[in-house]
């Protein structure tokens, strides 16, 4: 393919920021021809940089309403674009956020370029690489990738990793943000990963789930910084609408996960000059320079603001760090859009730490069994584990077990899983805290808890209940059978990760090598003789699905949680449903038809909305995607009146 051919970049820019003419002039220097920004339309004519690039034909702007939640408008602008994409010829198409950048890591300077080294291939599925702050409390107006230096690891599954496609001009009438969608034109296209292999057939999301050879990074990858700094992450909260902002809690614990990214990653700093080249050239243009600078006196402004404002947030670690923090954690609960990986995200239930020991260097928990506290109980460090135990009424236990994103986490102010919710409650709390993601495959770990059970500790409360998501979803329901009678509260479990029993399990890498010949390794095998188990999934998700269909039994309760993917707690959460489904569950009156009457609530959370249409889209459904929209929209506006 022909470097001269064209290369149709298009992305949607709510507000403007200082960093977006690098964003340009990057793209321009891989190849970008024709660049299309979707705004909003009461905004036309009032965006000093954008206005200012397009009447020196730099870009091209395209108003258009915008959803009320905002969140939603980078979908719907990959729609657009899509429609002036399948209108031309000659070509490839790129849609992408603001905050995100192809690159190429193959020889080719261009992405035509790239394309033809692919064999001229129709689509190039890139998967998203997403950079921290790098330990960086400070923003500097105007260009950022020299921030871009520390990144989380590669995604290992498909569920768990975001693309975006390079997609022939006049292939797809429709795309997601991640990938094209609907009846290709023409032959049968080729579709190929970020390292130039061909992708399985059928192309989309569902059908890769766990296939192989999906994800490929050696010839191209997106690279995504929402934190190039903290002060860069608050400038770009305060740009949102107060109604999508997230609470403190939130806030704190994003800032915690980008600072714990550790991999180190060159970046783009191998296109310096190139993008200085063009950086001078826009620079260069009628009224590009004053606007540029207006808007970086702008965001001096706004920074002295924030730093007077919220001066906890921006003490620690110091301004000038240059590497990741030392005590960062990796807990943050994803956005509407989200699909971040298990490893990253906090569970929904999970309390963020909040920094603040209570005493002289005494994380809450730990002060309420000191021998300055009032409770009794034990901590137990073993080896790649702690127990903790707090006794407060022993007429209810809850045991809890951590899951992925809480392992990432070793500093003192780690919290055992749900502790504050378990605290409200007045129930004694017996946490099993994990330094590795091993679900809990350690022969020292089993051999304690089985001497704990022998010894009748589970025998003195009256009633037990077990929990957790995901790695500790796995747990509450494989350790059950030390407390008979027990109650389990299960999200999104894995059943097993032994091979020879789940052969079509391809996620958790880490936990399919560890030792599954040991005690407790099939759930499915455990919950006999427990009272009851609700296990809350995605009928839709079908890694999930597959687990939970191993469970069987009276006792067993298999709630659906449609379009929750493998995060029911945290979309739960997102619906101010999980406290309340939890507080029925240790109160002992949750009922299936209790959680359905109460997941009605669903339908008002645009991650529901938007799952349900990817879902109907992936399916080739788009008349019924299209319907479900417009029934959300209304829905949102009758609450509103």
């Amino acid at each position: 393919m022909a470097a001269s051919q064209t290369l149709f970049l298009s992305s949607f820019v709510l507000q403007e920021s200082s960093n977006l003419l690098e964003w340009l002039a990057y793209h321009k220097a891989i190849g970008a021809t024709d660049i299309h920004i979707f705004i909003g339309s009461k905004s036309a004519g009032q965006r000093p940089l954008l206005d200012a690039l397009a009447d020196a034909g730099a870009v091209t702007l395209q108003p258009v309403p915008i959803d009320p939640e905002t969140t939603e408008e980078i979908r719907n602008s990959a729609m657009r674009a899509a429609a002036l994409e399948f209108a031309k010829s000659g070509g490839y198409g790129l849609f992408l956020a603001p905050d995100e950048y192809f690159r190429i890591t193959d020889k080719a300077s261009t992405v035509q370029a790239l394309m033809k080294a692919c064999k001229n291939a129709d689509v190039l599925c890139a998967p998203v690489l997403e950079f921290g702050t790098g330990g960086r409390q400070a923003h500097v107006p105007g260009p950022i990738l020299g921030a871009a230096t520390h990144r989380a690891p590669l995604p290992d599954s498909v569920e768990t990793c975001d693309f975006r496609s390079v997609v022939r001009l006049g292939a797809y009438p429709s795309r997601t943000p991640d990938m094209p969608t609907g009846p290709a034109q023409g032959k049968a296209l080729t579709w190929v990963n970020g390292s130039g292999k061909p992708l399985p057939h059928p192309h989309s999301r569902v059908a890769w789930t766990g296939a192989n050879g999906v994800i490929g990074a050696d010839k191209a990858t997106v690279l995504k910084l929402p934190a190039p700094s903290v002060e860069t992450y608050l400038l770009r909260l305060d740009a949102l609408p107060a109604k999508t902002s997230p609470d403190a809690e939130t806030l704190a614990a994003s800032l915690r996960r980008f600072a714990a990214m550790t991999e180190p990653d060159p970046g783009l700093a191998t296109h310096g000059p190139a993008i200085e080249k063009q950086m001078a050239a826009l620079l260069a243009l009628p009224g590009v320079a004053a606007a540029q600078e207006k808007l970086c006196i702008k965001e001096r402004a706004l920074l002295e603001d924030m730093r007077a404002a919220r001066p906890v947030i921006l003490s620690a670690p110091s301004p000038d760090a240059t590497g990741p923090s030392d005590t960062a954690t990796d807990t943050a609960a994803p956005s509407d859009e989200s699909t971040s990986t298990d490893d990253e995200q906090d569970d929904g239930l999970g309390d963020a730490a909040e920094g603040q020991p209570t005493g002289p260097g005494l994380p809450e928990w730990f002060a309420e069994i000191h021998t300055s506290g009032d409770r009794q109980g034990f901590y137990t460090r073993l080896a790649n584990h702690a127990l903790v135990c707090i006794r407060r009424d022993d007429a209810r236990l809850v045991m809890t077990f951590d899951n992925l994103s809480n392992v990432n986490d070793l500093s003192a102010t780690r919290e055992p899983w749900a502790y504050k919710f378990v605290r409200d409650n007045n129930c004694s709390h017996f946490s099993v805290m994990a330094r590795r993601k091993d679900w809990f495959r350690d022969p020292q770990l089993i051999e304690h808890l089985q001497n704990l059970a022998a010894s009748g500790f589970f025998k003195q409360f009256g009633k037990v209940f077990m929990t957790g998501t995901s790695m500790g979803g796995f747990a509450a329901l494989a350790f059950a059978s030390l407390a008979p009678g027990a109650t389990v509260i299960s999200f999104n479990p894995q059943t097993t990760l032994d091979e020879t029993l789940v052969p079509w399990e391809k996620r958790f890498r880490m936990g399919r090598h560890r030792d599954w010949s040991l005690p407790f390794s099939d759930s499915a095998y455990e919950i006999d003789d427990i009272d009851k188990a609700f296990v809350f999934y995605d009928p839709f998700f079908e890694p999930d699905r597959r687990h939970v269909e191993r469970l069987e039994g009276d006792n067993v309760h298999l709630l659906k949680s449609w379009c929750t993917g493998h995060f029911t707690p945290v979309f739960l959460r997102r619906a101010k449903l999980l406290k309340p489904i939890m507080q029925h569950a240790i109160d002992d009156t949750l009922t299936p038809e209790l959680f359905y009457s109460l997941y009605r609530a669903r339908r008002g959370l645009p991650w529901y909305r938007k799952a349900l249409s990817s879902y109907l889209q992936d399916r080739g459904r788009p008349e019924l995607a299209q319907r479900a929209t417009t029934a959300f929209r209304k829905l949102r506006k009758q609450a509103a009146e």
